[in-house]
């Protein structure tokens, strides 16, 4: 490992590369990233005997945040060199069953080569890369990764964070999700891709036919901005021209996170509804008068 740094999620203190950004990001935006922690204690709540799949696990900030109120068993998919010393090191402080998988998730299985995969700024995204020479890592489809982890086969929870390739997994991942209905919560950004904004309709349309018809929606620093429940293409067709109005007019929000759940889990956007507006209630209501 290189020169690290402690940061805290929850109740465990992370092992951080020098350059990983998180620590900054919940200084500055306190929200950031903190709806997965709110998700992941909700869905234990209802099922008690939940498993959550990480893909693009990092260096491990987000199991920690699905275990910050509970023990719920991780799956953790990562397949950067980068970031897997420090995922072993800080899945090591969880006191819930983790593995790890480190592969690339993918409509079939082949192979990525691994150089491919460019750190930056506490983040690995998929580069094209012809050097047949290079080191190569297999990139599975989802269904394959856990049909060979029996315990993770029916997750109630599915993250996804990938940077480019979010769309592309949850598209060759359909069959998946229409048979185990998990709450997802994935990157939404159709700026990051050419062919962005027609993946991010197909995905959308993909995820209504199999089931999923409410949408919850946070910017890329936490706050909850929407609930998408009607008209829900042409909402998010208008969230896309948002995206590109930031990226080619002056640029402040970068991408959405997205809670999306099945009819059977309803409730579980009523209570995120609820907490976060408490949340947010009681801030105004300390602050009142600070400002004026």
């Amino acid at each position: 490992m290189t020169e690290t740094k402690l940061y805290r999620v929850g109740r465990f203190e992370l092992t951080l590369p020098n350059d990983h950004p998180l620590d900054e990001y919940q200084q500055r935006f306190r929200l950031y990233y903190m709806a997965l922690g709110d998700i992941a204690q909700i869905v234990a709540h209802k099922y008690p005997d939940a498993t959550a799949v990480d893909i693009g696990a990092n260096i491990g900030d987000s199991a920690a945040l699905i275990c910050r109120d509970q023990n719920m068993p991780v799956l953790c998919i990562e397949p950067s060199p980068t970031f897997l010393p420090y995922l072993r090191r800080n899945l090591s402080l969880l006191s819930a069953p983790t593995m790890i998988v480190p592969v690339l998730v993918g409509a079939q299985v082949s192979f990525a080569p691994i150089e491919a995969l460019q750190p930056r700024s506490g983040t690995a995204s998929l580069q094209i890369v012809s050097d047949p020479s290079i080191t190569r890592v297999p990139i599975r489809p989802l269904g394959d990764i856990l049909s060979e982890h029996p315990r993770f086969a029916r997750p109630r929870l599915l993250k996804i964070d990938t940077d480019g390739s979010d769309f592309e997994i949850l598209l060759s991942s359909v069959e998946i999700l229409r048979a185990t209905t998990p709450v997802l919560y994935f990157e939404y950004d159709p700026t990051f891709r050419i062919d962005g904004c027609s993946q991010a309709v197909a995905l959308i349309e993909s995820l209504l036919q199999t089931g999923y018809d409410r949408f919850l929606v946070y910017d890329n620093f936490g706050n909850m901005t929407e609930l998408i429940q009607h008209d829900v293409v042409s909402r998010f067709q208008d969230l896309n021209r948002y995206l590109f109005s930031h990226a080619f007019f002056g640029r402040q929000i970068y991408y959405f996170d997205v809670c999306a759940v099945t009819r059977g889990d309803h409730d579980l956007i009523n209570v995120l509804l609820t907490h976060r507006r408490n949340v947010i209630d009681q801030a105004v209501a300390m602050n009142v008068g600070r400002h004026s």
